[in-house]
């Protein structure tokens, strides 16, 4: 029997973790930033300070990260971030998270369909998808917050929209992923090995603490009705 449920997956801290990288890339991105001619005092944000922004929309962290810069310096720092972060990626810096590819190679052989639903910046997680040969497991179209999608809510709004019809879960470790499939009415799995830990999904109904452990808890789901 074909397996009609989506999986919408968050990508950084779910799928990828980009932590030993990040602080690296930033500060590499404000060296070509103050050479360019642009402020000299900059501090580079530490890695733990990072951390505590990724899942948000590009935008977003660098409000957070550089509140005092206008839109068009952070809009070029961020542009150059990201230019530095998926050089890295394809050098195969930062890592999967454990177990990742094993399991969704799995869940595509056992004909789920798999979506993106991320609020990282388009090349960032194509780069991680194409690095890692994850791009084709995943099903069009991908779509990512930028333009008239604003983030992980807006999204899956989309991609019901698209097919109102679609079974669709959602599978994250942050509270912008609980979010987007609360203000969606869809189940979510959330994953405690993010970057957040369990605290911001720890009321969630479904938490896997590996990987591994989402296919059991999909047929929870599945069983309990809830997609």
């Amino acid at each position: 029997m074909v397996n009609e449920i989506y999986l919408a997956f968050d990508i950084d801290g779910t799928i990828y973790d980009a932590g030993d990288i990040v602080e690296e890339s930033l500060r590499d991105a404000i060296g070509i930033f103050i050479k360019s001619g642009y402020d000299e005092h900059i501090i580079v944000p530490t890695k733990s300070e990072i951390a505590v922004t990724l899942g948000f929309p590009l935008e977003e962290i660098f409000m957070m990260l550089f509140p005092s810069f206008d839109e068009e310096k952070r809009n070029i720092l961020s542009d150059l971030w990201t230019e530095n972060l998926v050089k890295m990626i394809s050098g195969e810096k930062g890592r999967l998270i454990d177990g990742a590819d094993e399991t969704i190679r799995k869940l595509y052989s056992e004909n789920y369909k798999m979506l993106v639903a991320s609020n990282g910046a388009r090349d960032y997680v194509e780069a991680i998808l194409k690095t890692y040969n994850l791009r084709e497991l995943f099903s069009s179209p991908f779509l990512y917050a930028e333009e008239d999608l604003r983030n992980k809510t807006d999204i899956i709004a989309r991609y019901l929209s698209l097919n109102p019809e679609r079974k669709l879960v959602m599978i994250g470790d942050r509270s912008t992923d609980l979010d987007a499939a609360r203000d969606n009415g869809i189940p979510f799995i959330g994953c405690a090995f993010g970057h957040a830990g369990i605290d911001e999904i720890m009321d969630a109904e479904y938490i896997v603490h590996n990987f591994r452990e989402i296919p059991g808890v999909l047929e929870r789901v599945i069983k309990n009705g809830q997609h």
